[in-house]
């Protein structure tokens, strides 16, 4: 009877090797495919990541057809970073206290819109375009969005 036995027991670890095998080829085509697919962060884009914010942590990405995307906490900050295909920077963001908003932002914003309350505000960084700041109002179940240049001068983003 042992016979038997040590024969099931070989049969069965050839089997259960040749099925890890197997699924392990299936998620290397898998991950490979992906890749492919552009479901994956850009690897050059991955590399400049870590080149400029060495310590980022939780990094998420999210690929478009326009950009790929990396958020993520730096330093005690929320980050996010825009890539082109080529996994070049275009562009950066940051959640900033409203306190670091332009002192001529600030006052247009307590003058024209007192009832509002700012929810959130982001320096956004573009590498074309510069430095410029978006706010969230919001005043019961109204908000609205407002895009300030670096100068303090704010016009409506979006309604």
């Amino acid at each position: 009877m042992k016979p038997q036995i040590s024969s099931f027991i070989r049969r069965n670890i050839s089997s259960a090797r040749r099925k890890l095998f197997v699924a392990a080829i299936a998620a290397t085509c898998i991950s490979a495919s992906a890749f492919a697919n552009g479901e994956t962060e850009n690897e050059k884009a991955a590399s400049n990541l870590k080149k400029e914010f060495a310590n980022a942590k939780n990094v998420e990405w999210k690929v478009t057809s326009d950009y790929i995307k990396a958020t993520f906490s730096w330093n005690g900050q929320q980050l996010e970073v825009f890539y082109n295909e080529a996994g070049e920077t275009i562009a950066q963001s940051r959640i900033i206290d409203k306190s670091s908003l332009p002192l001529k932002a600030q006052q247009f914003i307590g003058k024209k819109y007192p009832d509002y309350k700012i929810t959130e505000a982001i320096e956004y960084n573009n590498e074309e375009t510069g430095v410029s700041f978006y706010v969230s109002l919001t005043k019961d179940s109204a908000k609205q969005i407002l895009r300030i240049s670096i100068q303090g001068d704010v016009s409506v983003y979006r309604p």
